[in-house]
């Protein structure tokens, strides 16, 4: 990859979701790996932005705030990246507080799910791996580790356990892509399309479905991306350029929970995130 799209990367996580570096961890193996700018894109919450930017002011490294939210088309999981955010704006503020305690009731379902089967866990049992505010699976499935009832993360998000589908497995609060969209705009910032390549519940999105989405409101597609292979990228940054669309990309990087995968493995050219920027700009 370009050295120059080593240096900017629009997709991390932190343990305020699914990731497991602090904000601490995160910023100074960026800055370890030579990252220049960074965007923090945690599931469904801010918590975490403020913190690291904080942090990242002694390393000299720029971070933009985002946030990545789940939502749903049918059973699709569509993930909307947003970029450049307003963290007090009420939008999304509400919009955040609704899920996280959609999360937490979630976790609670799972565990009750999990101890009928004979898989005894307590909420304190999954909280303890979430240092943040957000619960996820990959939290629950450490607990299921820890217990001993599963040998891996792996086999826990199987059909036997907390996989999509799985005897385990609760649906997450649906939110429709349009209010993801809707909400980021209110917040000032620009709604980008995560991974199109990787849609749980669905399949890939094409050309058709990404117009669509621009229709309601997206201005971006994440094109570089580890989920997706050089192929694939280049579809999805013809696709961008013919719906004039931004073009983003990140490593989703989420520490010991993303294997194999490090800060600026993918990224963006500082072309493409000036336009991002400018574009950003034009909107307040």
């Amino acid at each position: 990859m370009n050295n120059d799209r080593k240096k900017i990367d629009l997709h991390m996580h932190t343990t305020a979701s699914d990731g497991t570096s602090s904000p601490e961890e995160l910023v100074k193996t960026c800055s370890e790996l030579g990252l220049e700018t960074i965007a923090v894109t945690d599931h469904d919450n801010t918590t975490a932005v403020e913190t690291v930017k904080k942090i990242a002011e002694e390393y000299d490294l720029e971070v933009i705030p985002g946030i990545e939210i789940s939502t749903y088309r049918g059973e699709a999981e569509y993930h909307i990246l947003g970029y450049f955010i307003d963290l007090e704006n009420d939008s999304l503020l509400g919009l955040t507080e609704a899920i996280l305690q959609s999360r937490v009731d979630r976790t609670h379902e799972m565990i009750e799910k999990l101890t009928e089967m004979g898989y005894p866990l307590e909420f304190s049992d999954v909280k303890k791996f979430a240092a943040g505010v957000s619960l996820g699976r990959p939290h629950i499935a450490r607990a299921l580790m820890e217990k001993g009832y599963v040998d891996s993360i792996n086999q826990a998000f199987t059909d036997k356990f907390i996989g999509g589908g799985g005897r385990a497995y609760v649906e997450k609060k649906k939110v429709l892509p349009i209010e993801a969209i809707t909400v980021i705009l209110k917040a000032g910032g620009v709604p980008v399309i995560a991974h199109p390549n990787l849609i749980n519940h669905g399949q890939p999105l094409d050309k058709k479905e990404i117009a669509r989405l621009k229709d309601v409101g997206l201005k971006g597609v994440e094109v570089y991306q580890t989920k997706h292979d050089k192929k694939t990228t280049e579809r999805y940054k013809k696709i961008a350029k013919e719906l004039d669309l931004l073009i983003t990309g990140g490593s989703d990087y989420h520490g010991d929970n993303s294997p194999g995968v490090l800060p600026g493995d993918k990224g963006i050219s500082k072309k493409e995130f000036v336009e991002l920027q400018n574009f950003a700009a034009s909107l307040v």
